[in-house]
């Protein structure tokens, strides 16, 4: 992992196959581009290739005076959904809404390894 990247992470539960996640939330150094470029590039990203997370995301709104993006389910279930902030170019936080998330083993550590790679 790099070691410039700040890492939180708050489980429900884990075992060897899984994990319930209850956030994710990860700092890096602020980028070297524009932050609006940096957060246009980290949106595209997610919503291209994170597509494991309880379906699939949709951008729900930008907010350019603070610097911020809202990414959720693009169908939320029985009031249960995942969320994911983008702030400065430099904070991604993902959060299960209504319940955890449940991912495999593999995906968590995708998704880990995807989000520190977006704030590089």
């Amino acid at each position: 992992m790099r070691e410039d990247v700040k890492v939180s992470v708050d489980l429900e539960a884990e075992d060897t196959l899984a994990v319930r996640l209850r956030s994710l939330q990860m700092e890096g150094s602020r980028p070297e581009a524009p932050v609006r470029d940096a957060l246009e590039r980290q949106t595209r990203a997610i919503l291209d290739r994170v597509t494991y997370l309880d379906g699939s995301l949709a951008l729900i709104e930008v907010d350019g005076v603070s610097n911020a993006v809202l990414i959720r389910a693009a169908k939320p279930v029985e009031g249960r959904f995942v969320q994911v902030v983008l702030r400065n170019g430099n904070s991604i936080k993902v959060e299960g809404h209504g319940a955890p998330v449940h991912l495999s083993r593999e995906n968590y550590e995708k998704l880990r390894e995807e989000l520190i790679g977006l704030l590089s």
